[in-house]
């Protein structure tokens, strides 16, 4: 309908050699195309220079432009070898006034548009927003209401003038209330005598009202209105309190009861619905074990009140003693599949279905003929054996596939899928498989229609099988359409597609290009939808795009910077080709630290290219004694580039430089005079990072295990000469459900070299705290001077926690840390290391976890504290 609306608004000429076919293109000449590039324009045209055309590729080409949206008029002229190409684009909406509104703000009816400014002109967009204004004016009391649309062109661009006449409207001259109601409903309705008859505002009153007599209770309540001869007349019959009540529970939960029972009565109570009611909970009952349960209801109605008595005698709770199925087989995985099982309530519902269960699970294995007979049920003081026999006769197995294939098109390749199939035990599931399996063969090749038809034959115990195969005519990729990106480069967009054009139609590439666009992270929406013409296939791919820009900020409380802030913001479709920027400041009492980081994801191929910069003035203080260790001032730039590879791989490869200035520092933590004053340190930074996390700010499964080196050298104009690696590995594993085991190991060293004697302090290792080892301050973990911690070149540390879940976002945490550090690696001595134990509370949130924590000391020195408090937001890791 839409190609056929376009087209009749479009002028095709062919004139001189045109009408002939496979006519010489030497030149081509486009004039008034704007909105899209030449390559772009004449890909979807078809046409080239030095290359033939026909007719119909033309004809098909420009269908394929108009599918854009972005042109009302293409004429096209082939003369002595030259086509020109004359285009006339659909104007850009300069400028909406509305006019002639005397009841209703100009943002009323802007709001009813399907168009705005920067939009093309398109006369069905127009059509529709007059629909919606006079069609929302007359809900509104306006029945006699006009628009009139005008629009005032000027070059490429138009203005749009909206008359509105809204007329005289229907005029409410009385109210009258009929029924029995609470006189405070009154007040939900907004209309009043004299007022036009709206009746948006009187659905939104009965809406209102429903919802305030289900508030109170009530049950069965109406409302109805008319309006006539300017006399509005409104009609309420309140409904009655509803009340359920259960006698003779004794077992099961009066709350469960009571919301299955309730979920029946919404809006109305009948005899009916009483009955299923009554149904429900008895299923419910006998679903744990309460077979001979019986319910009576008594219905109780006074004036103003409905109440339910549910008389229950429960009888007895029958529970699965024993399961007996006698097979040949290993009966441990059967009983895993039923739903019946040993020491729980006995279903004798689901009797059946279990006893099929156990024969569809032994085809599954070969045995086609197997069979299960009806259980046998032994009752002894409630409790319930259940004995199954069952019969499996001999496993079949595949002894012959036949093929029969028209024309033997690509049959070596479906012989290839059908040996390896040679002697394995038959089921329907395998049948249909190796079906499935020769249509993707075909299919991947071209043949989108292939039609595939087998059965077989089981003699003995094996299975013969035929199929016979007609692929059809084969097609070919044509051409991909982009549409709907209106921040995104269509060129951006092609980059990212497959070249296919003249390939075999495969539609098993269209989920990789979708899920490849879907990756950048530009798309909320990408559909794409196949155009069959003769033995080609277009690709019209409509796209909608998700907010590319966020912003964000956010306080907390930390036990070491007390109060915190921080402020993010990132942009990740810049110059519309996926460019992306992310910064981020953060401001707490001790530390001031801003970051801007920028990558380039597509710089060659999957290859992305970052580049950081990075200020921040820090305070360290000794946690214990509120006394300033040091002051500094860093500025940082780092560049390099970082590549995913397998599917939860990513290296990097980074050149890092800082300029530092240190000062205020606490003589007793000074170890060189690279630790006071002006210090440029440069080098290479290598990382390697494997994440199967399936949450990165909660994560239930999964590792995190990455390995960084980083080499400083006097070559890249560093004043110092060391080599720093570190490690860390984390594990997550779901126990049950609502449990989760994380453990961490992690470790570091660095190695000096050249005259480098001594790290600075900023790049020494320190442990203790949140994210560290629980139970000590803030990095006071390692060598100390004069009681004063002054970091070292190794650490070791692990962290062990059990996470549960409790319900309401909350969760119960008990953990075990063990770590310290030491001056040199060479140092490490495992007898040395602190353990620490306790727990905290967490609770969840969309940016990771508020948490509380104590920390106990295990082996704590005589004149240690026993643990410490520690506050923060996301998990420690």
């Amino acid at each position: 309908m839409r190609l056929s609306f376009v087209l009749s608004f479009v002028s095709i000429l062919f004139i001189a050699g045109l009408v002939y076919a496979n006519e010489y293109i030497k030149k081509i000449e486009i004039e008034g195309l704007k909105s899209i590039s030449e390559q772009e324009f004449l890909y979807l045209l078809g046409v080239k220079e030095n290359e033939s055309f026909n007719r119909d590729e033309i004809t098909q080409g420009i269908k394929r432009v108009f599918l854009k949206g972005l042109f009302d008029d293409i004429v096209v002229e082939h003369k002595e070898q030259i086509m020109k190409i004359t285009v006339k684009e659909k104007p850009f909406i300069n400028k909406v006034e509305i006019k002639g509104n005397k009841y209703f703000p100009e943002k009323f009816f802007i709001k009813l548009l399907s168009f705005k400014n920067g939009d093309r002109l398109k006369e069905v967009e127009i059509k529709r927003s007059q629909h919606n204004i006079e069609e929302a004016l007359g809900k509104r009391g306006f029945i006699n209401s006009h628009v009139r649309i005008d629009r005032i062109f000027n070059e490429n661009y138009v203005n749009i003038t909206i008359f509105i006449e809204e007329g005289e409207p229907l005029i409410i001259k009385n109210i009258i209330w009929e029924g029995n109601f609470d006189e405070y409903v009154k007040a939900f309705l907004s209309l009043n005598i004299g007022d036009p008859f709206d009746t948006v505002l009187v659905e939104d009153f009965i809406t209102t009202a429903k919802k305030y007599f289900t508030r109170q209770g009530l049950i069965d309540s109406e409302i109805t209105y008319s309006f006539k001869e300017g006399e509005l007349i409104l009609k309420l019959v309140e409904g009655k309190k509803f009340n359920i009540e259960f006698k003779g529970i004794e077992s099961l939960s009066t709350i469960d009861l009571k919301n299955i029972a309730i979920a029946h009565f919404q809006d109305k109570i009948n005899e009916n619905i009483i009955k299923d009611s009554v149904n429900s909970l008895i299923t419910f009952y006998r679903s744990n074990g309460f077979l001979d349960v019986k319910i009576i209801p008594l219905l109780e109605e006074s004036e103003d009140e409905w109440k339910i008595i549910y008389f229950i005698n429960e009888g007895t709770r029958k529970l699965i003693e024993k399961i007996d199925i006698e097979t040949s087989i290993s009966t441990k995985e059967l009983k895993n599949i039923l739903f019946n099982k040993e020491n729980e309530p006995y279903n004798p519902e689901e009797l059946e279905n279990d006893r099929q269960r156990i024969e569809e699970y032994l085809k599954t294995k070969g045995y086609y003929y197997a069979k299960a007979f009806p259980p046998k049920i032994k009752e002894e003081n409630d409790r319930i054996q259940i004995f199954f026999k069952v019969e499996e006769g001999k496993q079949i197995k595949i002894k012959l596939i036949n093929l029969e294939i028209k024309n033997d098109l690509l049959k070596s390749e479906a012989l290839d899928v059908i040996q390896k199939y040679n002697e394995v035990l038959f089921n329907d599931a395998i049948f249909i498989e190796i079906k499935r399996k020769l249509r993707e063969i075909y299919i991947k090749y071209g043949y989108s229609e292939v039609k595939v038809e087998g059965n077989y034959e089981i003699k003995n115990d094996e299975a013969n099988i035929n199929f016979r195969i007609d692929p059809g005519n084969k097609k070919y990729f044509g051409k991909s359409i982009i549409l709907g990106n209106e921040k995104t480069k269509t060129r951006f967009i092609y980059q990212r597609l497959l070249s296919k054009e003249q390939e075999p139609y495969d539609p098993y590439i269209i989920e990789e290009e979708r899920q490849a666009l879907y990756k950048t992270g530009l798309f909320s929406r990408i559909d794409i939808q196949p155009q069959v013409k003769d033995g080609s296939v277009d690709l019209i791919y409509n796209i909608e795009e998700a907010p590319a820009g966020a912003f964000e900020f956010g306080f907390g409380y930390g036990d070491y910077e007390k109060l915190k802030g921080v402020v993010d913001f990132s942009y990740i479709n810049l110059f519309g080709l996926n460019k992306q920027i992310f910064s981020r400041a953060e401001i707490s009492s001790l530390e001031k630290r801003i970051y801007v980081t920028y990558m380039d994801p597509w710089l060659w191929k999957d290859l992305t290219f970052k580049s950081s910069v990075l200020f921040e003035k820090v305070e360290v203080k000794n946690i214990d004694t509120d006394d300033t260790m040091y002051r500094i001032r860093r500025y940082g730039i780092s560049t390099g580039f970082e590549k995913k590879f397998f599917e939860h791989f990513k290296a990097e490869l980074l050149y890092e430089a800082t300029y530092a200035k240190t000062w205020d520092v606490m003589p007793e933590v000074v170890l060189s005079d690279k630790d006071i004053g002006k210090l440029f340190i440069s080098g290479i930074k290598a990382s390697l990072i494997y994440d199967s996390r399936d949450n990165p700010f909660d994560p239930k499964e999964g590792w995190l295990t990455g390995a960084t080196s980083k080499l400083s050298n006097e070559f890249f104009g560093s004043e110092l000469n060391f080599l720093k690696s570190s490690f860390y590995v984390n594990k997550y594993t779901e126990l049950i459900r609502g449990l989760v085991l994380a453990t961490s190991l992690r470790g570091g060293w660095a190695w000096l070299y050249g005259s480098t004697d001594y790290l600075p302090i900023y790049e020494r290792y320190f442990l203790g705290g949140r994210d560290t080892v629980r139970g000590y301050d803030q990095n006071t973990l390692g060598p100390r001077n004069n009681e004063q911690p002054t970091g070292g070149n190794a650490f070791l540390m692990g962290n062990l926690e059990l996470r549960t879940s409790l319900g309401k976002n909350f969760f119960l945490v008990n953990f075990l840390d063990f770590g310290n550090v030491w001056k040199r690696a060479s140092d490490v001595d495992a007898t040395n290391i602190k353990y620490t134990t306790g727990a905290g509370l967490r609770y969840k949130t969309p940016i990771g976890p508020l948490r509380i924590d104590y920390g106990y000391k295990l082996n704590r020195k005589a004149d240690e504290s026993h643990g410490e408090i520690h506050f923060s937001i996301g998990h420690a890791f």
